[in-house]
This record gives structure tokens, C-alpha cells and sequence, in this order.
């Protein structure tokens, strides 16, 4: 899912950069006009990209960067004398006037780092939950003499086949076996 904010202290700069995105098929989620709007939508949608100027009425874009940590990454665009003024270094920069292509391609890269970001923050299994698919495995490779990896594929085939989780189809396994 493409979570990115826009935030633009100057109303026409936002629209124009918007717009840029939507035609090249990035969906602006949230448009703001101050940090507290930026850090509100990117902490509702659980991480993002945030595409803004220099300032906004209430904090610096480096006060922001500093704000969102690793849960969001900044493209600050701005001009040439702002953008030597921020030494946050996880702020990505473009100087306008910015090429189109120059900006989808910086977008489309932070985009990339954000669903990676995201995968590696999902939720885990719990352990317990891990216990249950162990024992399911195990049943299955005792019963039907299946190997570690063809039980855990058997398990995983099943789950996304009903669209429940693998503890759910773990569970579903076990209390076959358990009725027989």
C-alpha cells in the first residue's frame, strides 16, 4: 500500500506536486499544512513517505525528520540555500525548480524503502503461535509421513487457500486429528 503525504506551506506548490503523482499513479493519501497534520497521518497509517518545503507554521522539516524517526522518510523539496540549511541526514533533498521525472523517481524510491520498512515491522507470530504450527507439523509428519518442509508447505498451501492464518489452519489440523 503506498502511504504518502504531501505537505506544502504554499497551497499551489502542494497542488502542482500532487498532481505529478497522481498522473504518474502515486495516490496522495493525506495533503497537510502543518507538522502536527504530517505527524498525525503518517502515525494513522502506520509509516510513509512525506513529501515537503522547508518550513511549516508550527516546525522546521528537520524538526519533523526528528519527530517521525524511522517511521516515515522525508523528501524535502526546497530551495538550494534551504535545503544546505538541514543537516538531518535522513532527509532526502531535491532544490527547485524540480524535473517531474527527477521527483517520481525519488518518490517511487522511498516508496520501495517504506514497504520494506513496513515488512520488517509486521507482526510476528507469537510464541505460542509457534507452538501450535510445530505441533501441527509434527502431526503431519508423523501421520502422513511428510518431511519438515512439506508439512510447513502443506500448512501454509492450506492457509492461503481459506485465507486464515497458518495458527488458525495449525489449530484446524490439530483438532481433526485430535477428533479421530
Amino acid at each position: 500500500m503506498i502511504r504518502t503525504v504531501v505537505a506544502l506551506e504554499n497551497s499551489a506548490s502542494e497542488t502542482m506536486i500532487s498532481e505529478i503523482l497522481e498522473r504518474n499513479r502515486i495516490t496522495v493519501r493525506y495533503r497537510c499544512h502543518t507538522g502536527a497534520e504530517v505527524i498525525r497521518a503518517i502515525a494513522k497509517m502506520g509509516g510513509g513517505v512525506v513529501i515537503c518545503g522547508y518550513k511549516f507554521p508550527d516546525m522546521t522539516a528537520e524538526d519533523l525528520a526528528y519527530d517521525l524517526g524511522e517511521n516515515a522518510s522525508v523528501l524535502m523539496v526546497a530551495k538550494a540555500h534551504y535545503l544546505e540549511l538541514c543537516e538531518h541526514e535522513g532527509i532526502f533533498k531535491l532544490p527547485v525548480p524540480v524535473r517531474s521525472s527527477e521527483l517520481i523517481g525519488s518518490v517511487n524510491i522511498l516508496i520501495q524503502m517504506d514497504q520494506m520498512r513496513s515488512r520488517r515491522t509486521a507482526p510476528r507470530r507469537t510464541p505460542e503461535d509457534e507452538r501450535i504450527v510445530r505441533q501441527a507439523k509434527e502431526l503431519l509428519m508423523k501421520q502422513n509421513g511428510m518431511t519438515e518442509s512439506a508439512a510447513h508447505k502443506y500448512i501454509q498451501h492450506k492457509s492461503m487457500e481459506t485465507c486464515t492464518k497458518m495458527t488458525e489452519t495449525a489449530k484446524l489440523i490439530l483438532a481433526a486429528f485430535e477428533s479421530r
